[in-house]
């Protein structure tokens, strides 16, 4: 059961949230979703609302989801999740049911607008949120040439930038 946390009191350090300790994007509806591991993102303020920003290569069948719907979920897991996360990371949808490989039980949760959002019951905190903006990466932007070097294989990352339309907490 989740519980809706205002962003006032949301204690996280996006650092180790992100970087270290890694989360799921989850997009797709609850008949049709898939999930995968990131560790790139961030999260801010822009337009006047609280933000989320996911970056996902187009080669990945979670881009392809969130190309089709209008929300995702980032969803945040307690230590001994690990393997499980691991797991979303290296292995495509396309060709493996990440629910029935990992364990992990999907829960559905409101959406401001469409089907309810998919995230999971072990996740410890989950941010709702409606896309805002999307644009495509390529190396015409980049100011500093190492940048170019985690895109050897020209497989250049979609940016999505996310209002946040709530915060859960698992209790």
């Amino acid at each position: 059961m989740y519980v809706e946390v205002p962003v006032e009191v949301l204690q996280m350090n996006p650092f180790t949230a992100i970087g270290k300790d890694s989360f799921l994007i989850t997009a797709g509806t609850p008949d049709k979703y898939n999930t995968m591991t990131a560790s790139w993102g961030s999260m801010g303020v822009l337009w006047g609302r609280n933000i989320v920003t996911l970056y996902v290569r187009k080669s990945r069948y979670t881009h392809q989801l969130l190309e089709e719907n209008d929300g995702f979920t980032v969803s945040f897991f307690p230590p001994d999740m690990k393997k499980q996360l691991l797991w979303c990371g290296s292995h495509s949808g396309r060709d493996f049911d990440k629910v029935k490989e990992t364990g992990l039980q999907p829960t559905f949760i409101s959406s401001p607008r469409g089907p309810e959002r998919v995230t999971f019951k072990a996740a410890t905190l989950v941010f709702s949120c409606t896309k805002a903006a999307c644009y495509d990466l390529d190396n015409s932007h980049f100011l500093l040439n190492q940048i170019n070097d985690f895109y050897l294989d020209g497989d250049f990352h979609t940016v999505y930038i996310g209002f946040i339309d709530s915060i859960l907490s698992s209790q």
